[in-house]
């Protein structure tokens, strides 16, 4: 960790108030920045690497309302062979690099048969459903220490602003990489879970544990396997989270002026 931050101070001169984690498919918002800088994780020292599909591989550096930010376009997973510790470095990182505040973000899919794919879901809550504990640590984790409500009512009101359709609901994290059964999702939808995906909550445990404000959101690029009849792929997830990159760049933007307006 010690070589990789000491590479990063070296590139970035500024200390970035906020870091964001793009999902598959969610990079249009490195567009938008001002003063942009990209690093490579290749050219990074002793940092890995991302192996899975719509996920870069960089980290963008820029500013937006003359805010510091840095977005990690890739994140890591536990499926592709890594220790719990290395799937959420993203987020030692950004606490490293300064950041008092971390949006994740995901491309997950839809429970919820009421809702659509391209929606925009603020998450409150999340489970962990990779079973890595036994089943007797399935419980709903939720409030203002794992979500920040400041974050979150800022999210909400660009929703209003936005005239987007109000969505928040709990996430649920599975293994992969396959994708769920029907039954698994039958299962989660008894829970009360409406997006589910194979990232983000190690994130969302790592800041809970540093003590960052954080704010979750999920693009629900697909409905679940069971509520559309029609097979699931990755290629499907990306495609959907880049039609829906415009409107989720927007709400980013709009997120990250209001906090910019705040710190001044």
């Amino acid at each position: 960790m010690k070589n990789i931050i000491q590479f990063l101070n070296s590139q970035i001169k500024t200390e970035p108030v906020v870091g964001i984690i793009l999902g598959s498919g969610l990079q249009k918002i490195a567009s938008s920045l001002d003063d942009v800088l990209i690093i490579k994780y290749s050219d990074i020292p002793s940092f890995m690497d991302t192996s899975v599909e719509g996920h870069a591989g960089e980290f963008i550096v820029g500013k937006v309302n003359n805010m510091d930010v840095i977005c990690a376009n890739g994140r890591f997973h536990y499926y592709e062979g890594l220790s719990y510790d290395k799937v959420h470095i993203i987020i030692d990182i950004f606490r490293e690099m300064g950041c008092e505040n971390i949006i994740t973000t995901n491309s997950s899919g839809c429970l919820n048969p009421s809702w659509k794919p391209g929606d925009l879901m603020v998450i409150d809550s999340h489970i962990d459903m990779t079973f890595r504990n036994g089943i007797d640590e399935i419980n709903k984790k939720y409030g203002n220490q794992y979500y920040d409500t400041n974050l979150y009512n800022l999210a909400i009101e660009s929703m209003e602003e936005m005239d987007l359709d109000i969505r928040t609901g709990t996430y649920g994290w599975t293994l992969g990489p396959t994708y769920e059964t029907e039954a698994e999702i039958k299962w989660m939808q008894e829970l009360d879970i409406q997006a589910v995906g194979m990232s983000t909550v190690p994130e969302i445990e790592r800041a809970h544990e540093l003590e960052i404000n954080l704010l979750g959101i999920a693009c629900l690029t697909n409905y679940a396997v069971g509520i559309s009849k029609n097979p699931l792929t990755h290629m499907e997830v990306i495609e959907q989270a880049e039609k829906s990159g415009n409107q989720f760049s927007k709400l980013i933007l709009n997120i990250l002026n209001k906090m910019s307006n705040l710190n001044n």
